[in-house]
């Protein structure tokens, strides 16, 4: 038996994985943002450890706010309670990509408080975008709390199934824990390397003869400042209005929309997980012409469960990819708070691409795209099924039970 659970992760991520019957194998894939952690993942963390297991795989998939926010303020207390134990970590930091650095080299002056200007520019990012807010003492450059250091600090296995080097598609396609295989879908080395090269660019716009060493300000900097470089260049949906009533999915399948390039989403882990017989797609924010090619090579016709890309963002839900995502069950994690996702378009193509199966497409919120489709004739139409979250309570999927 596999249980999903979907977080309410305003627009974030954040899905916990549970495998097997008596004895159970966890994977958690993302955080979403503090509030999710403190209201959701840590019961259910706690839980876990009262049964005498373990999390056995925690993946932060990239470096946006709306996933990783939870996860540092969980391995903030973790590190401190030791409520659980986790195997392993996967996070791919500024040390993963190939990242050259001048040996033995001192920051100038100018150049260290150019990234302190830049810490200080992340940390109060994140405390924007989590509602609560974050103190400086939860997280501050002097206590390295940033998730790299946290990770250091606290001893875990750290990309250590792929030899502490990048999680990528060509240092290891596949791996095993257990019974359990996971398959990378995303990021590539070309991914990576457009990640590392965006940073560059934007510290060398700020100091043209910045001079990479090493310093844990270099390493700091370059988490902190991912969580604002791509947020400004995302391109939000067009609002759905009550005119929209009157189209058709055919008129929604037909909009189209610039291709994801945010370089940030494309560094997301995306993998697909097997076991029990059953395959999942957990998706992140990678863009849509990897996951078509990585696709393409499994041959696989079914999908026991798919959690579609960027939250249903038009901008990363072609037609070719599409009509790939064969299932019968889809998961939206949204509010819709955020540049108006899930697209009603993107969902479009997958309803109308897999019109020969009958679906249940999950949404872990109502928002005007997921209440557009609560209409009888429209899942009578096109052979779907609508089910909503809760607000305040998670989304359970079972699939084999």
């Amino acid at each position: 038996m596999i249980n999903v659970k979907m977080y309410p992760a305003k627009n974030g991520d954040s899905f916990l994985i549970s495998m097997g019957i008596e004895t159970q194998k966890h994977i958690l894939i993302d955080c979403g943002y503090i509030d999710t952690y403190r209201r959701f993942i840590k019961p259910d963390l706690q839980h876990i450890a009262s049964r005498g297991e373990s999390l056995d795989l925690l993946i932060v998939t990239h470096t946006d706010g709306d996933h990783i926010s939870g996860a540092i303020k969980l391995l903030s207390e973790n590190n401190s309670e030791n409520f659980i134990k986790i195997n392993e970590i996967w996070f791919n930091a500024l040390e993963h990509l190939n990242f050259e650095k001048n040996e033995g080299m001192e920051l100038e002056d100018s150049e260290r408080d150019i990234l302190i200007q830049e810490i200080a520019l992340g940390e109060n990012y994140l405390k924007k975008i989590n509602e609560e807010g974050i103190t400086n003492e939860e997280i501050s450059s002097k206590q390295g709390l940033t998730l790299r250091n946290l990770i250091k600090s606290g001893g875990y296995n750290w990309n250590s199934m792929f030899h502490r080097k990048a999680i990528s598609i060509e240092n290891r396609k596949s791996l095993n824990i257990g019974e359990i295989t996971i398959t990378i879908l995303s990021p590539n080395e070309a991914k990576l390397l457009n990640l590392s090269n965006q940073w560059k660019k934007e510290l060398k716009k700020k100091k043209l003869d910045f001079q990479f060493n090493e310093n844990s300000y270099i390493d700091d900097a370059f988490e902190l400042m991912q969580l604002t470089l791509d947020d400004k260049k995302t391109i939000s949906s067009t609002p759905i209005s009550l005119t929209s009533k009157r189209k058709t999915l055919e008129d929604l399948f037909n909009q189209v929309s610039p291709i994801d390039t945010s370089v940030t989403n494309g560094s997301s882990i995306a993998i697909l997980l097997e076991a029990y017989d059953k395959k999942l797609l957990f998706l992140a924010d990678a863009h849509p012409e990897l996951l078509e090619t990585e696709l393409e090579k499994l041959h696989y016709d079914y999908f026991d469960l798919i959690k579609v890309p960027h939250h249903g963002s038009l901008q990363n839900m072609t037609d070719s990819l599409a009509n790939i995502l064969r299932s019968d069950k889809y998961l939206y994690s949204t509010n819709g708070k955020k540049h108006n996702h899930p697209d009603l378009a993107g969902i479009a193509k997958v309803i109308l691409l897999q019109s020969q199966i009958k679906k249940k497409m999950f949404f872990n919120y109502e928002t005007e795209a997921s209440k557009f489709l609560l209409d009888d004739e429209l899942q009578e139409t096109y052979n779907y099924d609508v089910i909503f979250g809760k607000e305040n309570e998670i989304l359970e999927i079972i699939i084999g039970g």
